[in-house]
């Protein structure tokens, strides 16, 4: 889907649909999925290109133009019938995913997506996915997109004649047209099992080049942030294989408008391949001119995207990968470092600020030689039998981290920010309605990343409700689309994989309080929080600018077990004022002679006593925004009351 003719039909969707996006499912995705290094042609490969064919391209989109394949329309169902007999063909086992979807809040619409699978021989659990969309809403769609969907086809048809250790699955989808409604629901269910799925490739309108006067013939890709790694592998499989057609990343538009983006929702990483660059001068797009001859007018363009796509996917389908999920845990004064198990590994070397630590048979380390106050980035890479280093892994950057003490509370009043990490230096400290505040602000049109990460902390048994809590505001200047910018609530036990706990998305002017339970974690005893904040669409002018606000960061606990509000007892009071206090409260009690004072954090720990207290004022201000208990006693009876520090 693109961006002009279907804003209407966009505000169409009912809310249901729209919901599925900021669906908090905790799927581990592949964020961190590295690519193989291919430097040298593989002749099989070429000999795959070789066998592409123009007809069997024009046959196909010849066929589906003679039908409004409207995902609405009967049409669609005679398009589905077609489409599966070319997959069994083929030799594939296919199948209908069939799903419901609604459509305007009252339609409802039948809509199945066609699935044709090639196992792997080693990784069948490891997926590569070639898709498109077959539906189209209103006339021949020659382009859009009967010339995916028979570039999957012909990518299928091809690659199915070779073995690949890793499973391929060819997925035209159905309702792309109506906002996505044939991919969510698949990409939904991919993340709820957990499906390892290592990359994407969507092909949406191959054909369609204004000529020679716009230079020579280039195919064209866009991504999301997560799809970065992704997108220079295929650029460089591409170049590699097709070097007379050079690929290069979208400059008009990116990430918004097509089946790759629930994928990108869903932390898969996923690409947009196709001929959009070229859209503002395609007069034919949803028209009733998009045929061949029109709409389709270069199959060299076609046949291009064609064969990057079987390259990259054939080099990926073999391909050696680093050790996946690589991750450096800061502790007692040494790095925790562990890694995936990695098939066709003899050993693996360990790299500490680009210079070999060690090489070791496990995979798992424990660096004691590490230097406070200073980073230290690390990755590690796989070795053969044959002494060849697979590509690198994603590294992991560290830094000394004491345990953060809680309860803790940030207003961002100063420039301190001790205790959390911030990952560019786009974050400054300003100001957002009257509210000294924490801002991140881009006002480029790529791909932006911000990361607020807490140092680690434990959670004893002893605690009940431990809350993370903010207040946000997310500020784009975005003219349509809702799917532009999310921020995400994520929680660690390993830096393996991050949680997610909460997704927000766009919210304007005003701030918005937000609070998160961390009671499944009560017991850990080692634990990050963060705030990701998301933003994608390189070349949207439609995103003036990206900013972030966030306010009034703290953690903290509702109760504790061992220190509790204890009632007055009627020898004496106990009175604070104010409560909450800024930092200055008056003590009263009603004794006469002078008497201990104590205050507790609600962990129980004692941060402050004077055995000779008289009633009178209490200077809090050295204890961090949070929640405390005073206690009183003069000897015989105790009480105990909370107090709130702002």
């Amino acid at each position: 889907m693109k961006k002009y003719l279907l804003i209407i039909i966009a505000i169409m969707i009912s809310i249901n649909v729209m919901n599925a996006q900021v669906e908090v499912i905790d799927n581990k995705g592949n964020r961190n999925q590295t690519y193989p290094l291919v430097t040298e042609v593989n002749p099989t490969i070429v000999e795959m290109l070789r066998q592409v064919d123009t007809i069997n391209l024009y046959n196909t989109i010849d066929w589906m133009q003679q039908y409004v394949r409207d995902a609405t329309k009967p049409e669609a169902l005679i398009t589905q019938n077609y489409l599966l007999d070319r997959f069994e063909e083929i030799g594939l086992d296919t199948y209908i995913h069939n799903h419901t979807a609604t459509i305007g809040g009252t339609d409802t619409l039948e809509a199945g997506n066609i699935i044709a699978v090639q196992l792997g021989t080693e990784f069948p659990d490891e997926y590569i996915i070639i898709s498109s969309h077959y539906d189209h809403p209103d006339g021949p769609g020659a382009d859009d997109n009967a010339s995916g969907t028979a570039g999957v086809l012909e990518c299928a048809r091809i690659l199915s004649q070779y073995e690949f250790k890793r499973s391929i699955l060819y997925i035209p989808f159905n309702g792309e047209e109506w906002w996505m409604v044939g991919s969510y629901p698949f990409v939904q269910k991919c993340a709820r099992e957990n499906m390892n799925i290592l990359g994407v490739f969507n092909l949406d309108m191959l054909g369609f080049w204004p000529g020679p006067e716009y230079g020579d013939i280039t195919m064209y890709s866009g991504y999301s942030y997560i799809s970065e790694h992704l997108f220079k592998y295929y650029q460089s499989v591409a170049n590699l294989y097709i070097p007379e057609m050079p690929t290069c990343r979208f400059t008009y538009m990116d990430s918004y408008g097509g089946d790759h983006m629930p994928f990108n929702i869903y932390e898969y990483p996923a690409l947009y391949i196709g001929d959009i660059e070229y859209q503002a001068e395609n007069i034919h797009y949803h028209q009733r001119t998009d045929t061949i001859g029109a709409g389709v007018n270069c199959f060299a363009l076609a046949q291009g995207f064609v064969k990057a796509t079987i390259a990259a996917a054939a080099e990926l389908a073999d391909g050696w990968l680093a050790p996946q999920d690589f991750s450096a845990v800061v502790k007692d004064g040494n790095v925790f470092l562990s890694w995936d198990e990695a098939p066709e590994t003899e050993s693996y070397r360990l790299f500490k600020d680009e210079e070999l630590l060690v090489e070791t048979t496990n995979n798992s380390f424990v660096d004691k030689e590490f230097i406070d106050n200073e980073w230290h980035r690390y990755y590690v890479k796989g070795v053969h039998a044959d002494g060849k280093e697979s590509p690198a892994s994603n590294p992991d950057s560290v830094f000394t981290l004491q345990e953060l003490q809680l309860p803790v509370f940030y207003d961002f009043e100063s420039d301190t920010t001790e205790g959390i990490f911030l990952n560019n230096n786009n974050w400054s400290i300003s100001n957002y309605n009257s509210e000294n505040c924490l801002k991140s602000e881009s006002f480029t049109n790529d791909n932006i990343l911000q990361i607020i990460e807490s140092q680690w902390f434990s959670i004893p048994d002893s605690v009940k409700n431990i809350t993370l809590g903010f207040k946000i505001v997310i500020a784009h200047d975005v003219t349509w689309s809702p799917y532009n910018g999310n921020a995400f609530v994520e929680v660690t036990t390993d830096r393996k994989i991050w949680h997610k706990l909460a997704i927000f998305k766009e919210i304007k002017r005003e701030w918005k309080e937000i609070s998160v339970s961390l009671n499944d974690y009560i017991g850990y005893d080692y634990i990050q929080v963060r705030i990701r904040y998301e933003s994608s669409g390189q070349g949207d002018s439609s995103i003036f600018s990206k900013i972030f606000y966030i306010d009034d960061l703290f953690i903290n606990f509702e109760s504790i077990t061992d220190i509790t509000e204890i009632p007055s007892q009627e020898k004496f009071n106990l009175s604070i004022s104010p409560n909450p206090s800024d930092g200055i409260v008056r003590i009263t009690s009603g004794l006469e002679q002078e008497y201990n004072i104590s205050v507790y954090n609600i962990l129980g720990v004692k941060l402050f006593s004077d055995n000779n207290f008289s009633d009178g004022t209490l200077d809090l201000n050295f204890l961090p925004k949070g929640t405390y208990f005073i206690s009183i006693n003069n000897g015989v009876d105790r009480i105990s009351k909370r107090i709130v520090v702002r």
